[in-house]
């Protein structure tokens, strides 16, 4: 009788281990909300999810939303009754309010359960720029990736153009005004200087020139030497860079159609030889403009970088380049999921440790790379910006699109041109990126009164930059009208906001 009791007792022992084996091995299933672009759908055949399943037994439930329009998708998703777990591509100053609101969890409250992510912070030095993450009760909200202060965004000219023409390659805005005047007295059908993006880029790059944020860099910045905050459009250095552009402008040589022109036909003034000096990425280099050239007839036609060059007031800069690249939010219910700790630890494999990252970045070996002495690099048939003549991009394979929060050095150095490598290391060193501008913690109280007194200021002043360019509004003679307009509408409210602020934030 007791063998038959100790017989039953070892199956039902067996039976229990066996049953707590099958529960270990069924994969778990987390949402995620993934910011589809039109360039590469979402495919349930892609070789990273069967990767994610075979090496760390996870599964998606994949939500998918337009990248042209997410930060509305985002919003439905969080005000829905049942909101994803994971948020892809998030950014501090889009998610605060629903951190605010209690719908993101306090991802700083769960440190421990991340060790790849405590490692990769301390390894990179990254603590202060987690600080800056914090809201106003000393949380954050966002799981960051971070990249380096390399400014890929850069002035590039017609070098060919410059060197048959015996024009030396300018090392300031008075010089590039007087090379683009000759060129222009050369080629009377060139717009000489053009952007896209309704003049925002370029605003930026200039701006950076004149030591403020200008166009799509914003216009609050930190004023570190009398340690306030002001409103780049009211200064004077914002003057400046009026006047010379205004100076462009009525010398022919900016293009008239920068403010409102398609991105398509901006890039066909760059291809049929129209353009000879504007500002883009670099990342990839230029030949397939150049080869365009080549195609409309322009022989030996070669745009190329041009360094950051002096502005008229004395300052050599470019746009400032904040460490932070991307970051994932998590929804505040998730902590109510019984895989919570197993998708928290997921996360914290997939994005920060060095096994995960060259999972996403560069793929699987033999089927996307093959490490060599030299180390890692693509197979034959990968397109990439080096080999056009590839068949397939690593992107119908899925990587490089999900948990590619943060910068693998080797893998985007990987994508660019030599040239392009040397150039950007070359800008780096010379410092020419300005500092960026310390956190700044708004209540939610403040950011509301910000974004009324915003409403009507900024259409004024994007309204006024286009007239002060194009002349229609002097420099001289209408510039204390327009600060007087620009106060009435609001401005030194915002510094007073700000200013305040700053000081609660540092007592």
């Amino acid at each position: 009788m007791k063998k038959i009791i100790l017989v039953l007792l070892i199956m039902i022992i067996t039976t229990l281990v066996s049953c707590n084996l099958d529960d270990n091995n069924n994969p778990f299933t987390f949402s995620v909300l993934y910011n589809e672009t039109e360039d590469n759908p979402y495919s349930e055949d892609w070789a990273i999810l069967d990767e994610y399943k075979n090496e760390k037994n996870v599964i998606f439930d994949m939500r998918l939303g337009d990248d042209s329009d997410y930060e509305e998708v985002i919003e439905l998703n969080l005000e829905s009754e049942f909101p994803p777990d994971v948020i892809l591509k998030v950014w501090p100053d889009t998610i605060e309010t629903y951190a605010n609101d209690g719908k993101l969890l306090a991802l700083s409250e769960y440190e421990d359960l991340m060790p790849n992510y405590q490692d990769y912070i301390e390894e990179n030095d990254l603590q202060d720029n987690i600080d800056e993450l914090r809201l106003a009760n000393g949380k954050y909200y966002i799981l960051p990736g971070y990249q380096r202060e390399l400014q890929v965004q850069q002035w590039i000219y017609r070098q060919d153009i410059f060197e048959e023409n015996s024009i030396s390659t300018p090392t300031t805005y008075d010089e590039l005004f007087d090379a683009l005047v000759i060129l222009k007295g050369i080629y009377p059908e060139s717009t000489p200087l053009t952007a896209s993006w309704g003049g925002a880029h370029l605003l930026s790059m200039m701006g950076a020139g004149y030591g403020i944020p200008a166009g799509w860099s914003g216009t609050r910045f930190y004023n570190e030497e009398n340690d306030e905050w002001n409103y780049s459009p009211a200064t004077e250095n914002y003057r400046e860079l009026y006047r010379f552009l205004n100076e462009c402008y009525a010398a022919e040589l900016l293009d008239p159609a920068v403010f409102d022109q398609s991105n398509d036909d901006f890039i066909e003034k760059i291809v049929t030889g129209k353009a000879l000096v504007t500002v883009t990425w670099v990342s990839s280099g230029f030949d397939n403009w150049n080869q365009q050239l080549e195609d409309n007839g322009v022989i030996g036609g070669n745009w190329t970088a041009l360094p950051a060059m002096e502005s008229t007031i004395g300052i050599t800069g470019l746009p400032p380049v904040d460490r932070f690249r991307k970051g994932l939010a998590i929804s505040a219910n998730a902590t109510t999921k019984p895989y919570f700790e197993d998708m928290l630890r997921f996360i914290d494999w997939a994005v920060y440790s060095e096994e995960g990252i060259e999972l996403t970045y560069w793929g699987i070996e033999e089927l996307t790379y093959e490490t060599t002495a030299d180390g890692k690099v693509f197979l034959p048939n990968i397109i990439t910006s080096k080999n056009s003549d590839g068949t397939i991009s690593t992107k119908e394979y899925g990587f490089d699109l999900l948990f590619n929060l943060c910068e693998d050095e080797e893998f985007e150095d990987n994508k660019k041109p030599d040239d392009i490598v040397l150039f950007l290391n070359n800008s780096d060193n010379a410092n020419e990126t300005i500092a960026v501008s310390p956190k700044l913690l708004l209540s939610n109280d403040a950011v509301d009164m910000v974004n009324i007194v915003m409403g009507d200021l900024s259409i004024y002043v994007d309204d006024a930059s286009k007239k002060f360019i194009t002349g229609e509004l002097s420099v001289e003679d209408d510039w204390d009208t327009y600060i007087a307009k620009i106060e009435e509408l609001g401005y030194e409210s915002l510094k007073s906001i700000w200013n305040n602020a700053w000081r609660d934030q540092n007592e």
